[in-house]
């Protein structure tokens, strides 16, 4: 059986078009930190998973596409794969009135050269932003106990309405010996690019 949209539920292909987009995502693969600022700008036909492999420079950003109605329903995962050299940036436009909402979960864990699980400290927390706060832009540091962004990090961007990016995933930390310590105030701030 055919599914036929509702009158008025495909106005100009827009909400056809966003389901379609995220339910069948394509593929992306950052594999070299660029020259200049460090940027990365995805656009709306990057849609689907960006593997983030290259050792990003500190000051890199992963710049995000502006909320439109091309863009509304797009989810954008970003997986790291790469140890980063430093600091790090999710951003979406600074004009944009779209901002980030959502929770991400901050975990220890460990790195390659098996650094344990330190038995008496915090392991995992939560980290949540809401719209009110309007933030823009997510900073990442993979073995800062504040940030996080260590290999196997995994974040969704879900484009759900034009004032409002979802952001929910899990940020790890390489540090065994420190209390974790994701907050909202330092991981997301307002400025973005």
């Amino acid at each position: 059986m055919a599914n036929i949209p509702l009158y008025g539920q495909n106005k100009d292909a827009v909400a056809l078009d966003a389901v379609s987009n995220w339910a069948a995502p394509g593929f992306n693969e950052i594999t070299v930190v660029t020259a200049a600022d460090d940027s990365h700008t995805l656009t709306a036909a990057d849609a689907g998973i960006t593997v983030i492999s290259a050792a990003l420079a500190d000051g890199a950003v992963i710049k995000l596409p502006r909320v439109n109605d091309s863009t509304l329903g797009l989810k954008f995962r970003l997986l790291y794969t790469g140890t980063m050299a430093g600091a790090s940036k999710i951003q979406l436009e600074n004009d944009d009135p779209a901002v980030f909402v959502g929770v991400v979960q901050q975990e220890r864990c460990g790195n390659a050269v098996g650094v344990a699980e330190h038995a008496t400290n915090v392991r995992m927390t939560t980290v949540v932003t809401t719209h009110a706060q309007q933030e823009k832009s997510m900073e990442l540091d993979e073995d800062d106990v504040t940030f996080g962004g260590a290999i196997g990090t995994d974040l969704e961007f879900f484009y759900a309405s034009t004032h409002a990016v979802i952001v929910t995933g899990n940020v790890l930390v390489n540090v065994a010996t420190t209390a974790l310590d994701g907050l909202q105030a330092t991981m997301f701030t307002d400025a973005g690019y």
